[in-house]
């Protein structure tokens, strides 16, 4: 089986590259070949003699949405060519990203959901590069409807990401719903009792927020709001402050003591590893890394119904196995009160841990990476299905 993948970056430092690495290291390893259209792909995969990158690289000077309208012409052409000359089976595609049909596309995010949010950059930044913003996203999503009418089949990261999928028309039986995975041995445990809480006060529970700080998609300003009638909480805050307004929301909400920025951290195994729970109740997800990476270290979680990774903790309501999941992103008294209920019962919180990495467990990523392959055979045995008939049509013809 000969498998072309279409993203711009094959790697593991994101989501959507991190999804396309695994199907690729799997694929690989079960002895097929991997052809990568992409301007970036990780060192470890050209490793292998059945892998083979075609590199599609628009110059950094131009704007995004240049960058990627070039992306897609070059790599339509190199799939045809490949088409033509028999030397692919299966094109991968992921949402937009190429002119090309895909056999397959992987949905991520939905651009026209996204852009119908309250939190949309268009509708938050104040300065000329909303519009910019509102024209990025407007373009995507035009482009991802076209994609997805384009290809055989639809892979969605969640039952959200479906959902949303269908209100765009979308059939439903065209679309399969694979959840992200989890490297469940970068991502683990800490012993019981050797917690370092990251060196803050022992006495308190310490809760971290990883993600993207500079806009208020990920939703911390709910959380530090929630702090200030949280007295025995702590928060460690993973992601770059640069262009941040969090740092000085701390300090105005008189809670800075508490808030610890840590900026860009590539080691987040250890600090999920060394703190109590996590606290992410994002406005909008498809189906968040970050939160399965919580669960594969056996914290607690608090999300919300925005979250597709809510359905993977199994249980609909307020309470759940490995977490609690919010009704509303924006009620910062709904998560004080979660947040207090959670520190008075300590012995439920280790209940819930532990259950966050059965969870955990059950979806790592080569139990994902292997539910794509099944839908590639599944896929290629409908095409030489139809290739069979419309033979034997043309004979009978003949």
């Amino acid at each position: 089986m000969k498998i072309c993948i279409v993203t711009h970056r094959i790697v593991k430092g994101e989501g959507q590259g991190r999804v396309n690495y695994e199907v690729a290291v799997e694929t690989l390893r079960q002895g097929h070949e991997v052809i990568m259209i992409a301007n970036e792909v990780e060192s470890q995969l050209l490793e292998n003699k059945s892998a083979t990158w075609i590199k599609v690289f628009p110059s950094l000077k131009l704007p995004q949405l240049l960058r990627y309208q070039i992306f897609a012409f070059k790599s339509a052409i190199h799939i045809r060519k490949l088409r033509k000359a028999k030397q692919v089976d299966l094109v991968m595609v992921n949402g937009f990203i190429t002119w090309a049909k895909g056999d397959i596309n992987a949905v991520h995010f939905v651009h026209s959901t996204w852009i119908k949010s309250p939190v949309h950059s268009f509708r938050v930044h104040r300065s000329w590069k909303r519009w910019y913003f509102g024209l990025y996203t407007l373009v995507n999503a035009f482009l991802e409807r076209y994609a997805f009418r384009k290809s055989g089949k639809i892979i969605a990261v969640s039952e959200k990401v479906k959902n949303e999928l269908i209100k765009l028309g979308i059939k439903h039986d065209k679309v399969q719903v694979i959840h992200n995975g989890v490297d469940v041995r970068e991502f683990y445990p800490c012993e019981t009792g050797k917690k370092s809480k990251m060196d803050i006060n022992p006495s308190q529970v310490v809760g971290l927020f990883a993600g993207d700080i500079s806009s208020p998609r990920k939703n911390l300003d709910t959380v530090l709001k929630s702090m200030v009638s949280v007295p025995a909480l702590s928060l460690v805050v993973a992601g770059s402050t640069n262009r941040s307004i969090y740092p000085q929301m701390a300090e105005d909400l008189n809670i800075k003591d508490r808030v610890h920025f840590l900026g860009f951290r590539k080691d987040m195994g250890h600090i999920m590893r060394n703190v109590d729970l996590f606290i992410f109740p994002s406005r909008y997800e498809a189906c968040s890394l970050v939160v399965l990476e919580a669960l594969a270290s056996g914290i607690p979680v608090v999300i919300t119904e925005e979250s597709g990774v809510t359905e993977i903790i199994r249980s609909s309501g307020e309470n759940m196995p490995s977490g609690i999941v919010l009704t509303d992103p924006n009620d910062a008294e709904q998560l004080t009160n979660v947040l207090n209920s959670l520190i008075l019962n300590e012995m439920k919180m280790e209940k819930m841990g532990k259950k966050s990495r059965e969870i955990a467990l059950q979806n790592d990523w080569k139990m994902m990476s292997r539910k794509y392959l099944d839908s590639f055979e599944e896929v290629l045995y409908q095409k030489e299905k139809k290739r069979s008939l419309r033979t034997r049509s043309l004979e009978v013809e003949s």
